[in-house]
């Protein structure tokens, strides 16, 4: 037992140790560009910039505990919070892979089964993805005439987006929701499979997806509660979105504000359906091509940054101080076990 609890407390050291080396890598290579733009930014810029930021992680816990709550009564806003950032944090850390892993795992440490914890967050994912579509197509609507006299082109590859996203939307919702396709999963299954341990497995697998199914119609037969959910997504990308032109404004004071928020609801619809970790790389491709003909390319690239700061640092920082926090917890409960078994 002693062993055990040993092994534990080395793991989690271990653990902290590659977490702060990937930090160091990440500080040193991809995110020194983001850290030399916030010391040449105003301290109002840089401060508002900020305050958008947090007030996202804001929106975005309560949006989540919109859906966490109709399975765990008890979650509360700084849970959804929490949750935001703990899957920020790993998303940077593990390059994009580990956001969805994170997410489900926040849930499950807070007495959500599997199953329910998955659909929480496959429904979280639909609704943000929803909440995208919906401001590209008002975007879309407002500046259509705009692009169609100065960027006809741009208008295809928009659509081209909004389909893909709503095609994605449909997607996870029908693999959610789908008798048909967990009736599927379990012939195959028994065709691929003969040995009694991997029957066994195939049957604990089939009763997961059938308590997701069972999760994800749950919520979206009440319109209610769908209702709520889809508003705070709608408000919750609002911080986000009056980034580009809070960091623009000052320099080009004649930036239309519609059009900066129509164009980054394009960029950022644009890039989630471009094949990358986490959208890194596909949506500062697109935000430059959007937002260079209308600032130039050096204001261009600073606002990217600052949004950056603002969308991918920032709630990081708040995952990277609750992760300290409970690495922290853990390490201290082992080796208080540790003393405890000496005795």
């Amino acid at each position: 037992m002693k062993k055990k609890s040993a092994f534990k407390l080395l793991f989690n050291i271990l653990l902290l140790l590659i977490i702060f080396g990937v930090l160091f890598y990440l500080v040193k290579n991809s995110l020194a560009d983001i850290f030399l733009e916030l010391k040449d930014t105003s301290l109002f810029v840089l401060l508002l910039i900020t305050f958008l930021g947090v007030l996202y992680q804001i929106f975005e816990g309560f949006s989540i505990k919109e859906i966490a709550r109709v399975f765990q009564p008890n979650f509360r806003g700084i849970d959804g919070i929490m949750t935001a950032s703990y899957s920020a944090f790993y998303r940077l850390i593990t390059f994009g892979a580990g956001t969805l892993i994170s997410e489900v795992n926040f849930y499950h440490k807070k007495e959500l089964p599997l199953s329910q914890s998955v659909g929480v967050t496959a429904l979280h994912m639909i609704m943000y993805k929803a909440a995208l579509l919906t401001y590209a197509l008002l975007g879309l609507i407002v500046q259509f005439s705009l692009f169609y006299v100065h960027a006809p082109k741009m208008i295809y590859f928009i659509i081209a987006g909004m389909i893909l996203t709503f095609v994605i939307i449909a997607f996870l919702i029908i693999l959610s929701i789908s008798l048909r396709i967990q009736v599927l999963f379990v012939q195959v299954s028994n065709r691929l499979f003969k040995s009694a341990r991997l029957r066994g497995l195939v049957d604990k697998c089939n009763l997961q997806v059938y308590s997701l199914r069972e999760t994800v119609y749950r919520i979206l037969k009440d319109r209610s509660v769908m209702l709520r959910i889809y508003l705070w997504n709608l408000l919750k990308m609002i911080p986000w979105y009056l980034i580009p032109y809070a960091a623009l404004a000052n320099n080009h004071p004649d930036l239309d504000f519609l059009l900066a928020f129509g164009l980054i609801s394009f960029a950022v619809i644009l890039a989630g359906v471009i094949p990358s970790p986490a959208g890194i790389g596909s949506f500062e491709f697109v935000y430059l091509l959007l937002f260079k003909p209308l600032v130039g390319t050096v204001d261009a690239v600073s606002s990217m940054l600052l949004y950056r700061f603002a969308t991918y640092i920032l709630p990081f920082l708040m995952g990277f101080v609750y992760v300290l926090m409970e690495k922290r917890r853990m390490i201290r409960v082992e080796i208080k076990e540790i003393k405890k078994e000496g005795n």
